[in-house]
């Protein structure tokens, strides 16, 4: 009988629970900001979420989060978001 491994498939459960908070954080934090500035630049330490922002249509089963985060960044026009090592 042929053994399967399943090399690194234990932790894909838990990278997907750290960008949901990872979402849901960002969103809390745009749309605390637009009563205190018009100019706003969001860093974080996550990779994936700025890919995610970046190209949302590359992330399906994130579209109703990150839709929401879009329309938020309507209320800044310098809405900016980089990567902190």
């Amino acid at each position: 009988m042929e053994k399967i491994s399943l090399v690194g498939t234990r932790n894909l459960r838990w990278r997907e629970i750290a960008l949901n908070l990872g979402v849901g954080a960002l969103r809390c934090a745009v749309e605390s900001m637009p009563q205190h500035s018009s100019c706003q630049r969001f860093e974080i330490d996550f990779k994936d979420m700025i890919a995610m922002i970046n190209e949302p249509q590359a992330w399906p089963s994130f579209a109703t989060k990150l839709e929401a985060i879009h329309i938020l960044q309507i209320c800044f026009p310098d809405f900016k978001i980089s990567h902190i090592p």
